[in-house]
């Protein structure tokens, strides 16, 4: 893996609205910089589903890209930022040429049609960042079907094709799939760039970093307790064992099994950052929100983790 590649957790960038919905940048850049104030964290990454594309205009998406490229780069830390959900090449071409000035680090790139099984058409959409000089991150998650509308993986000619291109740098592995992971894993050693596992919650990284050296994860509860970060992946990287027993017993566990299970990951994110005081508990339609009623059924479980977080840092 290059020396300057990516390790640990990579800190998803959520999306914070005021009560009149507009976006509330103050909150969201007094989370970012609390996120690149704590050791361990390397990388922020502006994505298209946590940070609510679909719910922003262009411009404000190009604002809040702006804000982490320039946030990132003030901590001499890396600014991972996405397009558009719904773009053109053109336009994509274009987003590439106006945003290079802020020095991403990496733009992730999310192919937003369905897959009718011409390669030639991905291959052409990932390789326009090139023409700026701006590194991609391949967003390799199931591709919706041309014909039927179902969830497929994506074919090992198509990932061969697109991977080996040099202006890859990393790769969101997204399959949920761990034979697609595997290979995506073998590639990333041929071809020299990171992969970030998404999906399965911090048992699923236990076990990758075991069986395929897993070197760097998307974050989960970590995004709620970034000042843990480097404790935390120093953990599971060098299988400190007593630690991870601890951290899923009194975090990842209840978290996940009593929160998001019960909510799906994007609702109960935001409520978990919204108990802990990061941000109010907005949304713009027709993207959900936790109603007031459930709230008492979830915040005592959110304190109560944040009160192992707490006993654990004094």
């Amino acid at each position: 893996m290059r020396e300057s590649g990516l390790r640990g957790a990579v800190f998803s960038v959520p999306m914070f609205f005021k009560k009149d919905k507009s976006v509330d940048i103050e909150a969201l850049k007094k989370y970012l910089i609390e996120c690149l104030e704590s050791e361990g964290v390397e990388a922020i990454f502006s994505m298209a589903y946590n940070t609510r594309y679909r719910q922003l205009t262009d411009l404000e998406l190009f604002e809040v890209n702006k804000l982490c490229c320039e946030l990132a780069n003030k901590y001499d830390k890396k600014a991972i930022i996405g397009h558009a959900y719904t773009i053109t090449n053109k336009e994509l071409d274009k987003y590439c040429s106006d945003i290079k000035k802020y020095k991403p680090y990496a733009i992730s790139l999310l192919y937003p049609e369905r897959y009718y099984g011409v390669d030639s058409a991905l291959i052409d959409f990932f390789s326009i960042p090139k023409r700026s000089g701006i590194p991609a991150l391949i967003h390799e998650q199931k591709l919706v079907s041309g014909f039927n509308g179902s969830l497929i993986d994506w074919p090992e000619n198509l990932i061969n094709s697109v991977l080996s291109d040099s202006n890859v740098i990393a790769v969101k592995e997204d399959s949920k799939n761990d034979e697609v992971t595997n290979t995506v894993m073998k590639l990333s050693r041929e071809f020299d760039f990171d992969v970030i596992v998404a999906g399965g919650g911090k048992k699923r990284v236990r076990k990758l970093i075991k069986e395929i050296n897993l070197k760097c994860w998307l974050n989960g509860s970590l995004m709620l307790f970034p000042k843990i970060t480097k404790q935390v992946c120093d953990a599971y990287l060098n299988n400190d064992k007593a630690f991870i027993k601890w951290y899923e017993k009194e975090i990842e566990t209840p978290y996940f099994d009593q929160i998001i299970s019960k909510l799906g990951w994007h609702v109960g994110h935001k409520l978990a950052l919204h108990v802990l005081g990061y941000c109010e508990l907005e949304e713009r339609a027709p993207m959900p929100v936790c109603t007031n009623e459930s709230i008492k059924d979830f915040k005592n479980v959110i304190l109560n983790i944040n009160e192992s977080v707490k006993n654990l840092r004094n």
